[in-house]
């Protein structure tokens, strides 16, 4: 009879980094990070000492990973790169002895651009209202998420603009408004005002 000794396998080591809060949507990462944050400053006002590599410290840089991923997801820049931009304008203005009036957050210009109206202009009334509703729909299936991404919000940018082109094209066309141009501002179009409409 032989005696097997039965040695525990090796356990998988889970790298904590920012890449791996990429996969949890930003609700998770902000209920996450506010209870860490939470966690830190009841140990402090419990009169304990914040070590490195402690619960608390590994808590706190795993907040500051989630908040990053969420930056990201919103500007498309790095946190790191534009808080020591904005370090670095403070000092300076410092030194000159400025004040400082403020310090701007990058925003990703969006990379899609949305269709002109000219390109609605050939089609009749029924595919304009279709496509308006179609565009509508898109834009608020890219927003619906939890946590869209920055190409999600490009696309409703861009779809939700699509839909006020060809909604404006199809008011024009039936209100009969000879003055619509297609390079004019269709953000803005005369609709009835707050009273009821019977």
């Amino acid at each position: 009879m032989t005696n097997v000794i039965a040695f525990p396998t090796e356990q998988t080591i889970e790298v904590i980094n920012e890449a791996h809060f990429e996969k949890f949507a930003d609700a998770a990462l902000l209920l996450m990070a506010f209870e860490k944050l939470a966690d830190a400053v009841e140990v402090v006002e419990e009169g304990c000492k914040i070590r490195q590599r402690d619960d608390t410290h590994v808590g706190l840089m795993e907040a500051c990973m989630a908040l990053a991923v969420m930056f990201r997801r919103r500007t498309g820049h790095e946190v790191q790169k534009v808080s020591a931009d904005h370090l670095d304008q403070q000092r300076k203005c410092l030194m000159a002895g400025v004040e400082l009036k403020s310090l701007p957050i990058p925003l990703r210009a969006p990379a899609l651009s949305p269709l002109p109206p000219a390109a609605f202009e050939c089609l009749p009334n029924i595919d304009l209202a279709r496509t308006g509703f179609n565009y509508v729909s898109r834009a608020l299936e890219h927003v619906s998420g939890n946590s869209p991404q920055l190409i999600e919000l490009d696309l409703a940018r861009a779809h939700s603009l699509d839909a006020m082109s060809a909604l404006s094209v199809l008011i024009a066309k039936m209100s009969g408004n000879a003055a619509y141009e297609a390079g004019s501002d269709t953000s803005k179009i005369n609709a009835p005002g707050s009273e009821t409409l019977q």
